[in-house]
């Protein structure tokens, strides 16, 4: 028996892992984006499929309650339910009244009257706009932009490690000054 698993596995073809040339990680990364595309329709598509079929559900008991005679206990039912999403609804109406009159209140009285019957997200919209952006962004502060203004005599008048280290900043202080004006040829 222990001869029968050892020729088995001496005839079974070993695979490598190693990959035949170059990946393209970009064609990789697309396919895995389309995949994830599909499964998220096919999740939503599941869900409306659900709110379809328990909709229909809801309005097949109703007619088998009514069928049956029981119309008052499907109207208490209703009007139950009737009371609890109007309160959710007195809840959401509150937060939307308190978050117009703080937008509101960002707004000078004299602009207000162009502003009260706006919707809230054109309300938001329009704050947002005429609010200040607090990131500021000096030319300074960005990484990777340098400010050397170099010239070839203070260059020249630095030591060979300095030159050394600051070639490139000096040739490029050049080649923006030859962009700025036409090339002679």
């Amino acid at each position: 028996m222990a001869e029968e698993t050892t020729t088995q596995v001496e005839e079974q073809d070993v695979q490598t892992t190693t990959p035949e040339g170059e990946v393209d990680y970009e064609a990789l990364y697309q396919k895995e984006k389309k995949y994830s595309q599909s499964l998220r329709s096919r999740a939503q598509d599941a869900e409306s499929k659900n709110d379809k079929l328990s909709l229909k559900a809801e309005e097949d008991r109703q007619a088998k309650l009514i069928a049956e005679g029981k119309k008052d206990d499907l109207i208490t039912e209703l009007k139950e339910k009737t009371k609890t999403l109007e309160s959710k609804l007195a809840v959401f109406e509150k937060q939307d009244a308190a978050k117009r009159e703080t937008l509101l209140e960002t707004i000078p009285e004299d602009e207000r009257v162009h502003y009260e019957n706006m919707n809230l997200e054109q309300l938001e919209h329009f704050v947002r706009q005429a609010q200040p952006s607090d990131v500021s962004n000096p030319a300074e502060a960005v990484q990777g932009r340098t400010n050397s203004n170099v010239s070839l005599d203070t260059f020249m008048a630095n030591d060979e490690k300095f030159k050394r280290e600051n070639y490139g900043d000096i040739v490029k202080a050049y080649d923006r000054k030859a962009t700025n004006k036409q090339k002679v040829t």
